[in-house]
């Protein structure tokens, strides 16, 4: 007798991405399944193989036999706990305005920090749960979310312990990041609060996997960064950096000393950043939404791709860049930096994972993952990337529940 399913999903078309992290050609891969069924038990994938007019019981069935079924999408670089908006600031780029120069009037990330520092914790916890429900409803089912907005220790810490209280209180997983974001003018002061009060405050307390720091010219310089990432590392925690958004300043060569998991934006990089970036394994995260949203010339991810780099898409939600859909991320992706849907598919899933160390348990519909699927209502893969502004999720579903499903 065949043991009783949870959930049974018949789908016309079935992306497994199976076999691990993808670079190079194998990024296209999607470890496809044409009209097969996904067996979900206790959270996990019990069985994903062809249909073949097999018979298995289940407590509930999804019949997407005209529809698309594929892992839910893992969304590796937001900055999704903020207060505010910046619109007049959209209003000034297209006038002409560099990131910097708003930067510098007073604008950009400081803007952001002081309307973020003089809200309450309640009024920051709801636009943030009302934020992840819309990133469920568009097919996220992880998520990394950084601090940054409060830049003072008690203050970081403030918006971290926000974000570890919100993990119970939401159907997805959420990564907790901190990001040493900007240095106020007592910049050498600030580096040692940082290494000194915030780092091994949130490592005692558990509030954060990752440390981040902004390592480029209007933010904290290659030294600076290097310093405190070492002193995360000691600390125990995995690291990323976002570099080369505006300028390449050198920050790739922490990679000669330290272990990244990621490198994030990398828009401008060198052949030698290239080489250490391969021979390390390191996941580039591309944010081609900002690099649009900013009016700014995207990361060349077709040289990368041709290198072997392994690599990753991410939205990089923030006040400067108002999309939060990884859908909308992938029709960015294709049009901006030439991915194919295929190759952004891979790149928003299992390499995804690979960008947040948790590729093992995520990222893929194989046999002992945890069960986090969608069924998207498109009668193939193409159709994501091809249309754009259109919400194809039809059920997600975390860790084998039904979190979300199209009225």
């Amino acid at each position: 007798m065949n043991e009783v399913l949870d959930l049974l999903i018949y789908g016309k078309q079935i992306l497994t991405l199976k076999g691990g992290i993808r670079k190079g050609s194998s990024l296209a891969h999607l470890g496809i399944i044409e009209d097969g069924i996904v067996g979900i038990k206790n959270g996990k994938i019990n069985l994903v193989e062809e249909r073949s007019g097999k018979k298995f019981d289940a407590k509930y069935e999804i019949d997407a036999s005209n529809e698309l079924v594929m892992p839910g999408f893992i969304d590796s670089h937001t900055h999704l706990l903020f207060y505010g908006s910046r619109e007049e600031e959209f209003e000034l780029r297209i006038k002409g305005y560099s990131y910097n120069e708003i930067q510098n009037k007073g604008g950009g990330i400081w803007n952001t920090v002081k309307k973020t520092i003089n809200a309450k914790d309640d009024e920051l916890e709801k636009i943030l749960i009302e934020r992840i429900r819309f990133a469920i409803e568009n097919g996220t089912t992880t998520i990394e979310i950084k601090s940054g907005y409060g830049i003072e220790p008690e203050q970081e810490i403030r918006l971290l312990k926000l974000l570890n209280r919100i993990k119970y209180k939401v159907d997805i997983t959420i990564i907790p990041t901190f990001l040493a974001h900007l240095p106020p003018k007592n910049r050498s002061e600030y580096v040692e609060k940082i290494t000194n009060e915030i780092l091994p405050y949130i490592r005692i307390n558990n509030l954060a996997k990752f440390v981040d720091v902004f390592c480029e010219e209007s933010a904290f310089n290659k030294m600076e960064t290097l310093y405190i990432l070492k002193k995360a590392r000691d600390e125990g925690f995995s690291l990323k950096i976002h570099a080369g958004e505006f300028k390449d300043i050198g920050c790739c060569d922490i990679l000669d000393m330290l272990d990244l998991t990621s490198i994030d934006h990398l828009v401008y990089s060198n052949e030698q950043c290239e080489e250490k970036i391969i021979n390390k394994s390191v996941c580039v995260t591309l944010l081609p939404a900002t690099s649009f949203s900013l009016m700014q010339r995207p990361a060349n991810a077709r040289k990368y791709i041709e290198k072997d780099i392994i690599i990753s898409l991410a939205s990089d939600f923030s006040p400067a860049s108002w999309i939060l859909s990884l859908q909308e991320v992938i029709s960015i992706a294709c049009r901006y930096l030439k991915l194919l849907p295929s190759e952004c598919i891979s790149a928003t899933t299992i390499n995804a994972a690979y960008a947040l160390k948790m590729d093992k348990d995520y990222g893929s519909i194989e046999k002992g993952k945890f069960a986090d699927v969608l069924v998207m209502n498109v009668p193939n893969y193409n159709w994501i990337g091809y249309t754009m502004g259109f919400n194809h999720v039809k059920f997600t579903i975390k860790e084998g529940k039904i979190v979300y499903a199209k009225e």
